[in-house]
This record gives C-alpha cells, sequence and structure tokens, in this order.
C-alpha cells in the first residue's frame, strides 16, 4: 500500500486535510490536531509547507512537470 492508500482508508483529520488541499489547492492548519496531520502527510510526501506562514500547505503534484524529466 502507498501512503495514500493508508491515509485515506483511515478516513481521519490527514484525509480530510489532504482532501482539502488537493480540492481547493491550499489548506490551513487551525488545531495542533490538524497541525500534526499535516506533519504526517508532509513526511509521507503528500503535503509541502509554506515558507512564510508555517500553517498553509500546499498538496504536492504526483506528476513531473511538461518540461521535467522523471
Amino acid at each position: 500500500m502507498n501512503p495514500r492508500t493508508q491515509i485515506d482508508a483511515r478516513q481521519s483529520t490527514a484525509a480530510r486535510m489532504l482532501r482539502t488541499a488537493e480540492r481547493d489547492g491550499v489548506v490551513i492548519d487551525r488545531t495542533q490536531q490538524e497541525r500534526q496531520a499535516c506533519l504526517r502527510l508532509n513526511g509521507h510526501g503528500l503535503l509541502r509547507r509554506d515558507c512564510k506562514l508555517a500553517s498553509r500547505w500546499y498538496p504536492v503534484e504526483t506528476a513531473p512537470a511538461s518540461g521535467e524529466r522523471p
């Protein structure tokens, strides 16, 4: 199982944060539980943190961009 499948199967805060990030393009953690979920998603390579605002997270693109090599 890949990390994405494991997280979706749990229906946890992490799954909700990931769905929101993918739907809206950004998600902001507002509680300690949401922060921990985003940190776990970051560790799995599914979210990346904003450089200037630590509570803002972005989904990581899984497919390479059109000009990049895999």
